[in-house]
């Protein structure tokens, strides 16, 4: 019977100690210290990443998200990023044997994060670097001097590469992504080739107007292609930023353009595509003829940046009408 008691007693010492470790605020899973996890996902209005020298700033503004202020982030990079930080788990704190070299390595080396919500900061920490660890990441709270390895359930990769400071990876490579019935105005132009440039018109009544490169009013042009070709600009993107030296980029900036499209809204807002000739990689085609240019990918700019992006004709070839096909 007295053992039995004592095995009470025991059992009862042992849970009040565990609760008394888990929840004491010098114990090793102080909450304050271990919830990396968001749970109010839609409170959040920044983020902010922090890598070496690099500032990444991710700003939710009327349900959407900008990087840098600049452009528009991918939609899906930023629902898999929000995702991943509300599933935050700790797995386990780092050992006592490595706790101060972890500790000191994430605060001189690792990725500073912080999460705002209206200017307020709801979450700031550091995250190992990929190179720190290839199986397990590392968290540490701002002011803590506990780390600890994390984790997301079913997540099968490295947590640290979550944590991206590079602008291109979170861009919107978009282009053009209209509603037809959004478009105001369509002007092609081929400036070596100024007979086949062209301007559409939606008067948004099911009527438009079309003019030439003189803008001259045209009396006859096929109406079904025309509404047609406003359907075109749902989605135009590109693929990739180049990376030439600013005097390349600068000398086929200032070269003269294959084409240029220029997208006008009821609101008047504009986006305008630059289009250059990219060089042919190889120099005869495939029927052994010699290449005049790339047939596959061109250079572009735009809405006049100094920035040079690479599209594939495969994407805007249905754009790159010329007059006499709406005749």
């Amino acid at each position: 019977m007295r053992i039995k008691i004592s095995y009470i007693i025991f059992v009862v010492l042992l849970i009040i100690a565990t609760v008394y470790f888990f929840s004491n605020h010098k114990g090793t899973l102080n909450k304050r210290n271990s919830s990396f996890a968001i749970d109010k996902l839609d409170e959040i209005t920044q983020i902010q990443i922090l890598d070496d020298t690099t500032k990444l700033i991710l700003t939710k503004q009327n349900n959407n998200w900008k990087v840098n202020q600049k452009y528009l982030v991918k939609e899906w990079n930023i629902q898999n990023f929000l995702t991943a930080i509300n599933r935050l788990q700790v797995l386990s704190p780092v050992s006592n044997l490595a706790k101060q070299q972890v500790c000191m390595i994430l605060k001189k080396e690792g990725i500073k994060v912080e999460i705002l919500k209206n200017n307020r900061v709801i979450r700031k920490y550091y995250v190992s670097k990929p190179s720190m660890n290839k199986s397990k990441t590392y968290m540490l709270m701002n002011k803590s001097k506990t780390p600890f390895v994390v984790r997301i359930p079913s997540f099968k990769g490295l947590i640290a590469n979550l944590y991206v400071a590079d602008e291109n990876f979170w861009r919107n490579k978009i282009i053009f992504k209209y509603k037809p019935q959004d478009i105001n105005s369509i002007q092609i132009q081929y400036p070596a080739n100024s007979h086949k440039s062209f301007q559409i018109k939606n008067h948004n009544d099911g009527y438009f107007s079309m003019f030439d490169f003189e803008e001259n009013v045209l009396s006859d042009f096929d109406v079904k292609k025309v509404a047609r070709f406003f359907t075109y600009f749902q989605k135009i993107t590109f693929d990739d930023i180049v990376t030439l030296d600013q005097n390349q980029k600068d000398s086929i900036i200032k070269s003269q353009a294959f084409a240029t499209i220029t997208v006008k809204d009821f609101s008047k807002n504009q986006n305008q595509l630059k289009i250059y000739r990219k060089p042919a990689e190889q120099e005869f085609d495939e029927y052994g003829k010699k290449a005049l240019f790339d047939y596959n990918k061109a250079f572009a700019v735009f809405n006049n940046s100094n920035e040079l992006i690479l599209i594939h004709y495969y994407n805007i070839d249905p754009l790159l009408k010329e007059i006499d096909y709406f005749r």
